[in-house]
């Protein structure tokens, strides 16, 4: 490569008197409120393919509100998922306190049981002694 100006591309800038020559006129700037308008209430005008914002009335770009619901959906789902997880979390620890509480009934049953021997037997002594 003798010559390194033969593969550089130099971008000018138009000027004022070059700018009639881009053929793109830009009106009605969108303000930064209307460029970032988070409202979910939409219009769409299918004869003037046009979203409108139904609370603030800016003009809303088609593609940023699909891309926002798009997102939204991402989340809710991602969302959903995990109240999955700590749904399943939940019955797995209901099961083991129903586990549980029947391990204690079982104990309180085998308790009550020990006790009611052991009246018994203390019955049976002392009506032997008495004999």
């Amino acid at each position: 490569m003798k010559n390194d100006s033969d593969n550089v591309i130099t971008l000018v800038q138009p000027k004022s008197e070059e700018e009639k020559l881009l053929n793109v006129v830009i009106t009605d700037k969108k303000s930064t409120g209307q460029k970032y308008c988070k409202h979910n209430q939409t219009q769409i005008s299918e004869a003037n393919r046009t979203l409108i914002c139904r609370q603030c009335g800016s003009m809303l770009d088609p593609f940023e509100v699909i891309l926002d619901r798009a997102r939204n959906g991402e989340n809710i789902v991602s969302e959903i998922k995990s109240l999955y997880a700590k749904r399943d979390e939940l019955r797995q620890a209901v099961a083991n306190l129903e586990r549980e509480e029947k391990n204690a009934k079982a104990r309180l049953r085998s308790a009550r049981t020990s006790i009611l021997f052991a009246e018994n037997d203390l019955k049976n002594t002392e009506q032997g002694i008495k004999q």
